[in-house]
């Protein structure tokens, strides 16, 4: 056994030493191929104008649509409000107090947690 170490040992040791290089043109076709596979620089992409950037990020027409829908109903609310709505305008029917609920009563709990 100890003699298949030493000649394991003696192996390993030969292979430490020579240094293995590729055969012929292995890496020039290698670095070619890496070449070739690399994507072409596309045509430069324009600049889009700023409220494409905004259309976008409200989710296209549809989302700007329901934007001035909204808008257009606050102005006409704004303007004319219905009769129905005066008390809730006024703050009459939507007190707090009146209604006897503590707006910060869903902390208690929070406050008692160490």
């Amino acid at each position: 056994m100890a003699d298949r170490r030493d000649s394991l040992d003696d192996f390993w040791t030969a292979m430490r030493e020579e240094a293995p290089l590729p055969l012929g043109d292995v890496l020039a076709r290698i670095e070619a191929q890496a070449l070739a596979e690399r994507p072409v620089p596309g045509a430069r992409v324009a600049a889009q104008p700023w409220w494409r950037g905004v259309l976008a990020a409200v989710g296209g027409w549809p989302g700007a649509a329901g934007l001035a829908t909204a808008c257009a109903l606050g102005v006409w609310l704004g303007i004319d409000p219905p009769a129905a709505l005066d008390g809730v305008w006024t703050g009459e029917t939507a007190a707090l107090e009146a209604l006897g609920v503590d707006p910060l009563s869903g902390y208690d709990l929070a406050w008692l947690e160490g």
